[in-house]
């Protein structure tokens, strides 16, 4: 690990950028991409590599079925240029693999998630009655990432399930996966929440199939443990109890040609809804470009009193359906479920659950079109592709530098 100092800062930069400033993360690329030209080809095409290489590559080709339709205008180079990061993560993951740095950037990942507490928590702290205004009404604490909650609670989820998974023999690791936690139930990031759950769900099925005696009673103890902290802080944060009363009362609003667009779910049902009946009669294959106007007039067409002001589908395959056609919408599909399918292969539990859980999150977000989520997407499945366990234990290396304790 002695020469991993260079991918380590590079590691921080990206997660400086992600947090803090959209400049930075695209220069990180860059910076990545000089990194990968000091190696040698051999090295990033090794066998191992070459399944993590086409999935990284192959977003952008599918994602061309979205772009001839309108001549490849902007909006359409932009989406491919968003997409490019998968590329730059595989290529980048395919060497990092081989050089056995994936336990040490995921930690960075960790800390960073710690770090980027700091703020949501010293707000909430110090602004607890606006706060609880806040969720009664829908909203969240600020939070970096320019305010994206959505995309903040999915970086720090899978930061919470890592840390525990990976690095469960470190006693340090394991506070810090409850710190997390506990923290994502206070901030009342619903999509956090639901994560936690599938990557909980997943973990639980590996252990159950495939764990010894005393891990499926670790388990039975894990789960009884985070459902007691989540009555507990329950109980002792009014600010939860707000937020899903909020859901609650958002959920009950709804009603057929009517829809309250200050109302984050019923927007979502309104959006997806006209989405789907825009594919139903045959506005699906129009290109990337054409999405937003075509959901914004067909919105405003079914609700003229109303404004709503979002223009994507809060879905990602009614998205690529839409935009590339059912091609493109079954190649998506069959791309996104890749990486899930290569870690129950694997018996790779980590892969497996994060692949699952930024699965389910785009049933009702469209995160693979933003750079954001497109980053936190790409980066973790290529450091988690090649892991040398992924299952209970953070491997060890031996002197000669090659991964120890492979199998459980």
């Amino acid at each position: 690990m002695k020469k991993a100092w260079l991918p380590v800062l590079l590691m921080i930069i990206s997660l400086a950028g992600l947090l803090w400033s959209r400049a930075i993360l695209s220069l990180s690329a860059a910076l990545w991409v000089i990194w990968l030209f000091a190696h040698s080809r051999k090295d990033i095409a090794q066998k191992e590599n070459k399944s993590l290489l086409i999935w990284g590559i192959a977003p952008v080709f599918i994602a061309l079925l979205g772009c001839w339709q309108n001549g490849f205008d902007k909006e359409d180079l932009d989406h491919l240029l968003t997409l490019s990061t998968y590329i730059v993560a595989a290529l980048a993951g395919s060497l990092i693999a081989v050089k056995h740095h994936q336990s040490v950037l995921l930690k960075y990942w960790v800390w960073m998630s710690v770090i980027a507490l700091s703020y949501p928590l010293f707000w909430y702290i110090t602004h607890y009655q606006e706060a609880l205004v806040r969720y009664g009404s829908g909203q969240t604490v600020p939070v970096w990432m320019d305010h994206d909650h959505v995309r903040f609670g999915i970086f720090l989820a899978i930061a919470c399930f890592i840390s525990f998974v990976i690095y469960t023999e470190q006693k340090i690791m394991r506070l810090i996966s409850l710190f997390l936690l506990a923290a994502i139930l206070l901030l009342a990031i619903r999509t956090a929440w639901i994560m936690i759950l599938i990557m909980i769900f997943v973990a639980a099925l590996f252990i159950l199939i495939e764990g010894t005696r005393v891990q499926k009673k670790r388990l039975i103890i894990g789960i009884l443990a985070i459902f007691l902290l989540g009555a507990i802080t329950y109980q002792l944060s009014p600010g939860i109890q707000q937020k899903l009363a909020y859901t609650l009362y958002d959920w009950q609003q709804f009603e057929a040609g009517k829809a309250n667009p200050t109302l984050s779910d019923a927007t979502r049902r309104v959006i997806n809804g006209e989405a789907w009946q825009l594919i139903q009669s045959g506005q699906n294959n129009i290109g990337w470009s054409a999405i937003d106007d075509v959901i914004r007039k067909s919105v405003q067409a079914s609700y003229p009193e109303q404004t709503f002001d979002f223009g994507w589908p809060f879905n990602q395959w009614l998205f690529w359906w839409m935009g590339s056609g059912i091609t493109g919408l079954v190649l998506f599909s069959i791309w996104l479920l890749f990486p899930l399918i290569r870690g129950i292969q694997k018996r790779n539990m980590a892969l497996s659950a994060v692949s699952a859980a930024i699965m389910v999150s785009c049933l009702v977000e469209t995160n693979l079109a933003y750079q954001y989520s497109v980053w936190i997407h790409a980066w973790i499945i290529a450091l988690l592709w090649n892991y040398p366990t992924g299952f209970l234990r953070e491997p060890t290396t031996s002197k000669s530098g090659n991964y120890e304790n492979q199998k459980v």
